[in-house]
């Protein structure tokens, strides 16, 4: 765990933070409650999604992206 790029930290704290405010993202996407007990979609808003997917690919890539810098010592 030590071994761990900057990079690496990065794309843990980004996945931490989305999943501290995912409720107000799920309810910009259109996923709110309309006055029932169902919740209904509202496709109008699905534009936004392109940003949160494309946040959340970037903090798994980063976490993904390589293995502990190698000692050239």
């Amino acid at each position: 765990m030590m071994g761990m790029r900057w990079t690496n930290w990065l794309g843990f704290a980004m996945l931490a933070f989305f999943l501290l405010i995912h409720e107000p993202i799920w309810l910009l996407l259109g996923f709110g409650a309309t006055g029932s007990d169902n919740p209904e979609f509202d496709s109008t808003k699905i534009l936004w999604a392109i940003p949160v997917v494309a946040y959340v690919i970037v903090a798994a890539v980063l976490i993904i992206r390589g293995a502990p810098d190698s000692d050239k010592s």
